[in-house]
């Protein structure tokens, strides 16, 4: 969308096996092995539609769900959302009450809690975590072990409570889960329009959209949180080498945008010169030398044309060899590639029909007088210093870009020496307090 900015998106749906419900309960909601000073803090938390016996504790249903939820059973789902940096921290809040309230109703049990870590850019990364039961109260009074039973459709106070279906079958459940990706794309919009900001998001992915650069590697809070302690994440790591990988695919890329804008100037000057230099041949040839001087003309524009036509059509039939090859996701990039070999090609037939056109037409006309001669030489030269003009124009915003380039790589790169600097102060600090509580204990023993 023109002159709108894109805000992040990213939902992903979580499961959890038998015996793991209480441990991520405990570790979204920074509580027990999990604490805060080691894990970061929660910026917010919140839960509801419990049964009676857990709304004091909501650990109680999470244990419960770990004990009595049948073996092969999926103990909790959870919903991971990335939440808008351009709303407040109590808009954030409303908007994930809101999503709740929207997707689980007032049936199925739920536990949110709202983290905000330190994205790779050096800014905050604010994203909840809605923690789920597909169990579905209806009205029955059930104990813990009674709600986790199998549904009994005839006798629905004898069973467990039932559990919500996302489709009969692979597919429907994909449609299902589609669904829940829009809705959440549309909340969060409606969101950022009440909040008066300007930023969207777009649940669709990068392809559907139409933009051909590669999904940004998602890091998550684990891995920042491992490596803001100072710790060496070997998911970072090869996250980073992936994303290594993806940035001299995309150098690759622009390297051959920059051979294809390269080869379209370099016809344009070839022009421009070849007009400069007949301009005086044209007005000053004798009448009888004008033909031979045309055909001489006409040959060496072919031959130039010739060998860049060869030139053009080989990076063509590069290009769609490529194309061929290509997985599906690359067809968008290949194709535009291809797109832009082939007009590259149309701009340098159209650039040497001009210079023919030119060189027919000043040859072949008759009776110029020494005004007129005067006036095309004129013409010519404010053309090639029009073009001049144009050149110094395109290189200094080459320049220009590169140097912007140069300086936002420069502010990147004090930003992650600054928060590894802050990651590395605060564990030698930690270290400095863990050496300092046993020496204490050392001497509380002698």
């Amino acid at each position: 969308m023109p002159g709108v900015a894109v805000a992040s998106y990213h939902i992903q749906i979580n499961t959890g096996a038998k015996g793991q419900a209480l441990e991520h309960a405990q570790y979204i909601g920074r509580e027990g092995r999990f604490g805060e000073e080691r894990y970061g803090e929660v910026e917010a938390r919140g839960h509801g539609n419990m049964p009676a016996w857990a709304r004091e504790d909501t650990a109680d249903f999470w244990r419960a769900s770990d004990e009595y939820e049948r073996a092969n059973g999926n103990t909790y789902r959870e919903y991971e959302l990335a939440l808008p940096r351009e709303l407040s921290d109590a808009q954030r809040v409303a908007l994930v009450e809101r999503f709740a309230e929207q997707e689980l109703g007032t049936s199925r049990p739920y536990s949110w809690a709202i983290h905000n870590c330190t994205a790779s850019d050096g800014r905050e990364q604010p994203h909840v975590h809605l923690m789920f039961s597909d169990r579905q109260q209806d009205g029955i009074e059930r104990g813990p072990e009674q709600f986790f039973k199998r549904y009994n459709a005839k006798n629905p106070e004898r069973g467990g409570a039932r559990k919500f279906s996302y489709g009969a079958d692979k597919a429907e459940a994909a449609l299902a889960y589609e669904g829940i990706r829009e809705r959440w794309a549309k909340i969060q919009n409606l969101a950022l329009e009440h909040a008066g900001s300007l930023a969207r998001v777009d649940h669709r992915s990068l392809a559907n959209q139409g933009i051909t650069r590669e999904p940004e590697v998602h890091r998550g809070p684990a891995v920042s949180g491992i490596e803001a302690r100072g710790e060496i994440s070997h998911v970072g790591e090869r996250q980073r080498e992936q994303m290594a990988v993806r940035e001299e695919r995309r150098q690759a890329v622009l390297q051959e945008a920059r051979e294809i804008e390269r080869a379209a100037q370099v016809a344009e000057r070839v022009a421009a010169r070849e007009r400069r230099e007949l301009a005086p041949l044209a007005a000053e040839a004798p009448r009888e030398d004008r033909a031979e001087l045309e055909r001489r003309i006409e040959a060496d524009r072919r031959e130039q044309l010739e060998r860049t036509r060869v030139a053009a059509a080989r990076r063509v039939e590069r290009r769609e060899a490529a194309l061929e090859g290509a997985e599906p996701k690359q067809l968008p990039l290949f194709t535009r590639l291809l797109t832009q070999a082939r007009a590259l090609q149309d701009r340098l037939v159209q650039s040497f029909e001009r210079v023919r056109d030119w060189v027919r037409e000043r040859f072949r006309g008759a009776g110029l007088s020494p005004e007129e001669i005067q006036a095309g030489k004129a013409g010519f030269r404010a053309e090639y210093e029009r073009h001049k003009a144009e050149e110094a124009e395109r290189a200094q915003a080459l320049a220009q870009g590169r140097e912007r380039y140069a300086q936002q790589k420069a502010a990147d790169l004090a930003r992650q020496q600054e928060i590894e600097r802050a990651a590395k102060e605060k564990t030698q600090e930690q270290k400095r307090h863990l050496g300092l509580g046993r020496g204490r204990e050392l001497g509380d023993d002698d």
